[in-house]
């Protein structure tokens, strides 16, 4: 009768309306970084809990502020649901001038409960590598200055360190709290069957 009823389940679970959901979990590989209090960060940080994954810099002038508020209020929708939010790390492409301060300090902009980290590019690259991150660094002519391109896409990461659903842009917070909340049930479904 169980199987039944949880084959029933699943199928009365609608789609999520625009995350990408992976047949497969993904393990993420093994990463060390630094958090915005200097402390140790590493992907078996990530297990116990979904998570929000979002690559950045804190000098973005549009795609990362529009992005982190956006997770910002998604948590504040979901809170408002008593729904349990999800938990927002926010990881650093800009090492040269992303310090665990400054990222803190960025961080409380939208919401001091985030969590930064970054790491020099080499510690960063298996992360960039596996969730097929693209970053480039463009120098400013005539100029110390330089910006740094990067995709928009969040990542759901489940609480076994797994990546398990993708956001990709436009975002929208009522959309992505809506979907947040299908792909938990889906994947707690998945990992009783």
């Amino acid at each position: 009768g169980a199987t039944v009823w949880v084959s029933n389940f699943r199928q009365s679970l609608p789609e999520p309306a625009v995350a990408t959901v992976l047949p497969e979990p993904f393990r993420l590989p093994a990463v060390q970084l630094t958090d915005q209090h200097g402390g140790d960060f590493s992907t078996a940080a990530l297990e116990g809990h979904f998570t929000l994954m979002f690559f950045g810099f804190t000098n973005c002038p549009d795609i990362c502020p529009i992005t982190l508020q956006t997770l910002a209020n998604v948590e504040a929708e979901l809170l408002e649901q008593d729904a349990e939010a999800p938990r927002v790390v926010f990881v650093s492409v800009d090492p040269d001038r992303d310090t665990p301060a400054q990222i803190e300090r960025y961080l409380g902009n939208f919401n001091p409960e985030f969590d930064g980290v970054t790491g020099d590019l080499q510690a960063l690259r298996p992360l960039l590598t596996a969730l097929g991150v693209t970053v480039e660094r463009h120098q400013h002519a005539d100029s110390a200055t330089y910006n740094v391109t990067h995709n928009s896409t969040v990542y759901v990461i489940g609480p076994q360190a797994d990546l398990i659903a993708i956001f990709s842009a436009p975002h929208d917070a009522t959309v992505i709290a809506a979907d947040y909340q299908l792909i938990r049930q889906l994947y707690r479904t998945r990992r009783n069957d």
